[in-house]
């Protein structure tokens, strides 16, 4: 007697092959626990590879001051910055008020939304959506740590709002916020799915793009001495995972709101385009990534209600980084923070965290 046909089992059948494969570059698997050194410099060239880093086309970018505004503790300047391949990123630069030379320095970095790095600086113009999405994910970071007193670059990403590959009408200046209607949100799917075919990555892009941004601020008059952190939620943590893991001038980095496994949060559950990375689980998951940011200090962030970074998959994945800074002699510097709440931003150990590690507090 024939079996029963099974015609719908793509899925499950890639679940299958996903969760009984060894990562390649994996810090168990390879054994790097003491052969940390040589495991990073590796483990990094080939993230690099694995990500479609890009030939830069410009390496010392210039930057146009395009207008500055007062804010509620500092004031808020708009850059437009060269990236590696000519074209530019929308950088807002947040100056507290009465400071002369940063002490630190914050690199703050949105995620998915409508308006790109505009509510990460505070931008706020009763637009579709902004107050109830962006107020109940705590999205001022920016803005709030230029109120602490740092020193806050926060750049829109490739595909998002005034980058946005569509036809998005909120990008032009003119354009009046209409709260009952959304623009455009993204251009995740377009730029991945045509960056691919040539061997690069959409969040490839945006970490250079955010290596690109550090570049310009450390040759910045008086602010290349100051100690660099990197922060971001949801989209934004998954470009300071990469950023951090691949660039050691982030001297400390929160990722909020993305940190477990990939496993659990993009194959189980189908995700943004601009997660998926070609032969990515090959290699790593994402403890071995965060694990080239070690001993560097990191703070990670999940809540009881995240649905992004499912906090049972966070967890797991904690303990495993846990491991790896115990490792090597730096347990105090991986921090967790879990809280009950949905896919928001926490300030609950953050702040401290960066007080303690840019500033010395």
């Amino acid at each position: 007697m024939p079996p029963k046909p099974n015609f719908r089992s793509t899925i499950k059948m890639l679940q299958q092959w996903t969760a009984a494969m060894p990562r390649a570059l994996g810090y168990d698997e390879t054994g790097a626990k003491d052969r940390f050194g040589p495991w990073q410099r590796k483990a990094r060239r080939k993230l690099r590879e694995l990500l479609g880093f890009w030939p830069a086309q410009v390496t010392e970018p210039r930057a146009w001051r395009l207008g500055a505004e007062a804010a509620d503790g500092f004031t808020r300047e708009q850059w437009a910055v060269e990236s590696p391949f000519g074209d530019h990123i929308l950088v807002y630069r947040l100056v507290p008020d009465g400071m002369s030379k940063p002490e630190a320095i914050m690199l703050a970095l949105h995620g998915h939304g409508y308006y790109g790095a505009d509510p990460v600086s505070g931008v706020m113009k009763g637009r579709f959506n902004e107050d109830d999405t962006y107020q109940a994910c705590k999205y001022d970071y920016g803005a709030e740590f230029a109120r602490r007193g740092y020193l806050v670059y926060a750049p829109c990403q490739r595909g998002f709002a005034q980058r946005c590959d569509l036809d998005n009408e909120a990008s032009n200046p003119d354009y009046k916020a209409n709260p009952a209607a959304p623009p455009p949100g993204s251009a995740c799917v377009d730029i991945n799915a045509r960056a691919i075919l040539l061997g690069t990555t959409d969040i490839g892009l945006r970490v250079q793009d955010a290596m690109q941004v550090i570049s310009w601020v450390k040759a910045r008059p008086g602010e290349g001495q100051a100690r660099l952190g990197c922060v971001g939620l949801s989209g934004g943590g998954h470009t300071t995972e990469f950023l951090a893991a691949v660039d050691t001038r982030l001297q400390a980095a929160s990722i909020q709101g993305y940190f477990c496994y990939w496993t659990d949060q993009i194959v189980d559950v189908t995700h943004c385009n601009c997660n998926y990375v070609p032969s990515l689980l090959r290699y790593f998951e994402q403890d071995d990534v965060c694990g080239l940011i070690c001993p560097r200090p990191l703070l990670v962030t999940t809540a009881d209600n995240d649905g992004v970074a499912p906090i049972k998959s966070f967890r797991k994945a904690f303990k495993s980084l846990q491991g790896i800074y115990r490792d090597q002699g730096a347990a105090g510097n991986v921090v967790a923070d879990t809280f009950e709440g949905g896919h928001e931003f926490s300030g609950r150990k953050a702040f401290a965290f960066f007080d303690q590690h840019l500033r010395g507090r």
